[in-house]
């Protein structure tokens, strides 16, 4: 099962004990791919291809154009993780909501074991 540090508003979230908090399995590919999404592109020093240029469109109005350039960024980010074979989005009342497929080789990572999975 894969482990990382589990954030919350943007910082290490605590136990009750004041440990740091972990994240485990799909909680992990979750906060990932939402920090992905919500971080600028070129902003992280290590990795200046990461990120996304949705932040452009905050205020702008939510007309069909800038609703189907969200949804076009939103999927091309999911899609640029390694973890990621296919992503696709709908607007909803909610809001934007986005799927991703995953890799054979993310899942065996992310899902606890054992687990019997089926194609088809």
């Amino acid at each position: 099962m894969y482990r990382d540090w589990k954030w919350q508003d943007g910082d290490f979230s605590l136990s009750p004990r004041g440990d740091a908090a972990l994240a485990e399995g799909m909680e992990v590919l979750r906060q990932d791919l939402l920090a992905r999404l919500v971080s600028p592109r070129g902003s992280h020093w290590a990795f200046p291809l990461e990120g996304s240029d949705l932040l452009d469109y905050v205020g702008a109005p939510l007309d069909d154009l800038t609703r189907t350039e969200v949804l076009q960024e939103a999927e091309r980010t999911l899609l640029e993780d390694a973890r990621v074979l296919e992503a696709w989005g709908e607007w909803t009342e909610g809001g934007l909501r986005l799927t991703a497929r995953l890799t054979e080789e993310a899942l065996s990572l992310l899902l606890p074991w054992p687990l019997e999975v089926t194609h088809g």
